[in-house]
């Protein structure tokens, strides 16, 4: 299994893993894992092949990445935790909670991918036509050993993720285009989704989409924010709006001490 690198922030209280996403590493949650690490033990994690892990010896799908965090729980022995998922880590979180679910408490979703994108009108149309067009100049690629696809098209039509994937650019293409709507119906613990109003990468209407078919969830949309709400001082944003529902949900598993929101 490949080696996974992370950090631990704080000492105390439950653990908090954290699962960045595509493209990034866990730099990507310091500010917002250091805020939380305050009440909570906090693990933030380098997907392999981003960040300091090294790459899959193959191209993985996100159960497979689930099993490699369900690994890690293990060497760190964690046996129950609280998973943050941004996008690329949301899906993975998803993933982990339908499949692995004696290791997760509770599932907190930022901005998270995972469902198809729903298009209309002239965004359907122009999307199924680069899709017939991709298709057309791969084949063209092999058929007469040109390149069109990768110096004409890649540069005006992939996707920042795509052009940036590299190495990983197979397992980009298989994630991101899976469906987790199965895994998603089967979580059964508390989840929260949180969501930045003006992502234009997982729409909000996946974040009310997750909403429906996750059971007893609940959402909160920021406004104003993107694909990153959790930058600069969106961190103490999403720090508090996090901590409310933890708390909240200590308080319904201990009713007896609702006088005490001390540590979650």
């Amino acid at each position: 299994m490949t080696a996974i690198n992370h950090i631990k922030l704080g000492e105390k209280g439950t653990p908090i893993v954290m699962l960045h996403g595509w493209g990034q590493s866990l730099e990507s949650f310091r500010v917002l894992g250091d805020l939380l690490s305050r009440y909570n033990q906090v693990y933030l994690v380098d997907f392999p092949g981003f960040g300091k892990s090294p790459k899959p010896e193959e191209d993985w799908d996100t159960i497979d990445y689930a099993r490699a965090i369900d690994t890690l729980f293990e060497q760190l022995k964690i046996e129950n935790a609280i998973v943050i998922g941004h996008s690329f880590g949301g899906r993975v979180g998803i993933r982990m909670a339908a499949r692995h679910a004696k290791r997760i408490n509770t599932l907190i979703l930022i901005n998270s991918g995972g469902l198809k994108n729903i298009q209309t009108g002239k965004k359907l149309w122009r999307g199924k036509a680069l899709k017939y067009l991709s298709k057309f100049l791969k084949w063209s690629d092999s058929t007469f050993n040109t390149k069109s696809f990768d110096t004409w098209f890649v540069p005006r039509y992939a996707s920042r993720d795509y052009r940036n994937a590299g190495t990983l650019k197979n397992i980009l293409v298989k994630t991101v285009n899976e469906d987790v709507s199965d895994d998603a119906r089967q979580i059964t613990c508390p989840t929260f989704l949180l969501w930045g109003e003006r992502d234009s990468e997982t729409p909000v209407d996946m974040g009310y989409r997750l909403n429906k078919l996750i059971p007893k969830s609940q959402l909160v949309v920021l406004p104003e924010k993107d694909h990153f709400p959790f930058i600069d001082e969106g961190a103490h944003v999403c720090a508090s709006y996090i901590l409310k529902f933890l708390n909240a949900q200590k308080l319904e598993a201990t009713p007896q001490k609702q006088g005490d929101l001390a540590n979650v």
